[in-house]
């Protein structure tokens, strides 16, 4: 997956909504897709859209996230997020305001309020694993 400065400087490049979907359609095919034995129920996002699977793992001390969705632009999302929080510690991750940081990421013409729903759903799922 691509660094987190990297998707930051892509995102915030975008000078237009059209931009922004095609530089989250891009992103959106660095994210490994899981296998359907890992779209389980236990693992979907509540509250979202679309269908969004998250698997939340700790090794070391560190978070390793999986995560994939049915539709193409929320998986560009899944990779901005993804590139906010990955390989960090649970105490880190609890302590960002993840939205805020979001925010800086060029996404807000992008998000409709049923978007953001889901959006939040999945920030609560990364901070209260």
């Amino acid at each position: 997956m691509t660094d987190s400065v990297n998707i930051k400087s892509q995102l915030q490049a975008c000078r237009s909504k059209e931009e922004t979907f095609k530089a989250l359609v891009t992103l959106s095919k660095t994210l490994p897709r899981l296998s359907a034995e890992k779209k389980t129920e236990d693992n979907k996002v509540k509250g979202c859209e679309s269908a969004v699977w998250l698997i939340i793992e700790e090794k070391d001390g560190l978070r390793h996230i999986q995560a994939d969705s049915d539709a193409k632009l929320m998986r560009g999302v899944l990779v901005a997020i993804l590139s906010l929080v990955e390989g960090k510690t649970h105490e880190d991750i609890q302590q960002m305001d993840l939205t805020a940081e979001l925010g800086k990421l060029n996404l807000s013409s992008y998000l409709t309020s049923s978007r953001t729903n889901g959006v939040l759903a999945i920030l609560k799922s990364i901070q209260t694993a």
